[in-house]
């Protein structure tokens, strides 16, 4: 694979790296290995894009302590020879800042592939592998490369942080990428991330998701209203599938105008990727069976978000098939 993915970045013109918005470790760690082996291999240069913002601690942490460095996506000239690498995130989702008409010439990701995506010189999709770093540390073994601490560090963490520290979708090739890096990775910088400290509103947030959170048959929901960022979601979703009892945990809030949806569950036997697509729409939500997320735009406030949650919320419970009549509260 590798040779085919250098011989997609041979012309001369710009590179851009573009995760998904809102990047998380798995996404960062794989842009940024991206970008190092462009560097390595190609003498490259290549730009990291961010659309939206890096909201959570350890993932703040892992641009502070790994020195992995974004560019905002509104300072990007997108023209039409820049190359345009997507990771961790495809065209036509709703979850990257890829412009509108720009047909990106790399797609490495680990979720099922929406379309046949003509025009794209080099895709790489793994849906077998827990995370898109997996793939990436798969080339960098590869290239025999130098294998610098901070990207061997950013690659672990990316690929523990997405598994759950290899207990949640994790496969044979997970674990393998695992054993490759951990002995080049930086075990204080590392501590430092996953230990990232958090500011005193991190934990009214999650005492105002716990008070919020009502539990319907086997699902716990928990809809936040604003949150501070968007991955706070994500964060509750796996908060909240801990509860004993419960098969599916579900969180949602409001964020810029966007609605952000987390789905998670136990259940092997259901897909909780296909389901949330269903509830949101198909270009606006995507996962795996046990791991999804979504987001839908919402213009107007105040009540109108409001509104929009409890439909949602609505939906995601009759897809579910749950008795929505004596929903309990997740505390007294």
């Amino acid at each position: 694979m590798l040779p085919a993915l250098l011989q997609a970045i041979a012309r001369p013109a710009p590179i851009v790296i573009l995760p998904h918005d809102n990047p998380d470790p798995d996404a960062l760690a794989s842009a940024a290995t991206l970008a190092y082996l462009f560097r390595q291999l190609a003498k490259r240069d290549s730009s990291i894009a961010l659309g939206g913002i890096v909201g959570r601690a350890e993932n703040r942490a892992m641009l502070t302590y790994l020195n992995i460095n974004l560019v905002g996506v509104s300072s990007i000239a997108f023209g039409p020879e820049t190359i345009v690498a997507l990771v961790d995130t495809q065209p036509g989702r709703a979850n990257n800042s890829l412009p509108e008409g720009v047909t990106p010439t790399i797609v490495i990701d680990h979720h099922p592939a929406y379309s046949d995506y003509r025009g794209v010189s080099f895709s790489d999709l793994r849906t077998d592998y827990g995370a898109t770093s997996t793939i990436l540390a798969e080339y960098l073994r590869e290239s025999h490369a130098p294998i610098e601490g901070k990207i061997a560090t950013a690659l672990f963490y990316g690929i523990t942080a997405e598994t759950q520290d290899l207990g949640r979708e994790a496969t044979a090739a997970d674990v393998a990428a695992c054993q490759f890096l951990y002995p080049h990775t930086n075990k204080r910088r590392l501590a430092k991330i996953e230990n990232a400290r958090v500011p005193r509103e991190y934990f009214k947030g999650f005492r105002d998701a716990i008070e919020e959170a009502k539990v319907y048959d086997k699902i716990v929901i928990s809809v936040l209203h604003e949150v501070q960022y968007p991955d706070m979601v994500a964060e509750v979703a796996d908060f909240l599938l801990r509860l004993d009892g419960v098969e599916w945990a579900a969180a949602m809030g409001f964020y810029n105008k966007w609605l952000h949806v987390s789905l998670r569950t136990t259940n092997r036997d259901m897909n909780a990727g296909d389901l949330l697509q269903k509830v949101l729409g198909a270009k606006s939500a995507g996962g795996h069976d046990m791991i999804a997320g979504g987001r839908i735009r919402v213009d107007e406030g105040g009540v109108a978000m409001e509104k929009t949650a409890v439909r949602i919320k609505d939906r995601l419970l009759k897809s579910l098939g749950v008795d929505t009549s004596n929903p309990k509260p997740l505390v007294a």
